[in-house]
């Protein structure tokens, strides 16, 4: 009975990791030029606007577009904020600035 358990247990850890490495390899390929490509909606959306008024904060296009990214792919199940960061830097291969983390 401990051996189906501990089987099971493994079994459930790694389809999780498969989830977990399917999500990212999703929010990396739709990064740029695919869904999750908001550089283009905002400018789409707010082409004329230098600034775009949210919440109680301005915020230029690419902040704003980053903001957008991040809540989407929190919505991925990307909990952590360095996590994201970290993907982000990964697919733009640029650091964030303290700036746009504080963001």
């Amino acid at each position: 009975m401990k051996k189906l358990l501990f089987i099971f247990l493994i079994t459930i850890g790694i389809s999780a990791s498969a989830q977990h490495t399917e999500k990212e390899n999703y929010i990396k390929k739709e990064s740029i030029a695919g869904k999750l490509d908001f550089s283009k909606k905002v400018e789409a959306k707010y082409g004329d606007a230098p600034s775009i008024r949210f919440g109680d904060l301005l915020y230029n296009k690419k902040d704003f577009a980053i903001l957008l990214w991040a809540a989407n792919v929190r919505n991925f199940g990307v909990q952590s904020f360095e996590h994201a960061a970290e993907i982000w830097e990964e697919i733009y291969k640029r650091s964030l600035t303290d700036l746009k983390k504080k963001l």
